[in-house]
């Protein structure tokens, strides 16, 4: 299937799409995998469809089978997620990071705290083939349900480890974050260290499977500092509020245009009249 195919069934499914009752559809057809977006308006529910992409596939059932290890995963994934959503750091078109990017990075941190392994490091059992490109990683993830039994940390004390590490222990100018080795790799090594065409290597997250893939390339200047803003205040929220739950999740309100308001309720800046 052609890529220009592609986009011609992405652009028709958002079409039918559009006579249901469904919300806030979606046709982005320049991103780099051409897809639907679209919201369940009963459930709030957001999602991406996609067409033919068999990778896609493949990371779901990488990243079902991490769940499987500890039940940890999936919870903090969810809360990371919701918030960022709230906190509107959650679309790669406005240069913040995929809901995949977050689990990816969820996964990241329990690699780190021994709480799970890295299965691609491990004696195959799974074997795929996409594109011509070979992929393979253990897979009999039964047999690992109490990998991170000696680890008790409590789903609290993990979601504040993950925004403290982004906030404050991550050093964006030198690490990739690489579930593939269950490890932190060099920009370096991956030759990640300066911009190339429209990808940038700001937040640096290797994707498990297609390694030259940057899932943090679509961050740029501007985002990179409020995400690491976003990062710090959770943090903080989470050290120092003893009720944190509401504040954490509260919804980003952009701040106001700079200026005041004359007389007449007209927004002037720096002697312009707007």
């Amino acid at each position: 299937m052609s890529e220009m195919s592609k986009v011609d069934i992405i652009l028709k499914l958002a079409d039918i799409l559009q006579a249901g009752n469904l919300q806030n559809i979606q046709a982005l057809t320049r991103a780099r995998v051409p897809i639907v977006k679209l919201m369940d308006p009963d459930t709030g529910l957001s999602c991406d469809i996609c067409v033919n992409n068999l990778l896609a596939v493949v990371n779901t059932k990488l990243l079902r089978d991490y769940a499987q290890i500890d039940q940890r995963l999936r919870q903090l994934a969810f809360i990371v997620k919701h918030w960022a959503k709230s906190r509107r750091v959650n679309e790669t078109y406005q240069g913040t990071l995929s809901s995949y990017s977050y689990v990816i990075m969820c996964i990241h941190l329990l690699q780190l705290r021994r709480i799970l392994p890295c299965l691609q490091e491990m004696e195959a059992t799974c074997y795929v083939t996409v594109d011509d490109n070979h992929y393979a990683y253990f897979d009999q993830v039964d047999k690992l349900s109490y990998y991170g039994a000696h680890n008790n940390e409590t789903l609290s004390s993990l979601l504040w480890a993950f925004f403290h590490y982004w906030a404050y222990q991550h050093d964006y100018t030198q690490d990739v974050i690489s579930i593939r080795t269950g490890k932190i790799i060099s920009k370096h090594m991956k030759d990640w260290t300066r911009r190339v065409g429209n990808d940038r290597h700001l937040i640096c997250i290797e994707d498990p499977f297609e390694t030259s893939h940057d899932l943090g390339r679509v961050v740029d200047k501007f985002s990179i500092k409020i995400l690491r803003e976003e990062f710090e205040r959770a943090a903080n929220i989470l050290q120092y509020d003893p009720n944190p739950s509401v504040k954490l999740f509260e919804p980003y309100v952009p701040p106001p245009p700079s200026g005041t308001l004359d007389e007449e309720g007209i927004l002037s800046t720096a002697g312009a009249i707007i």
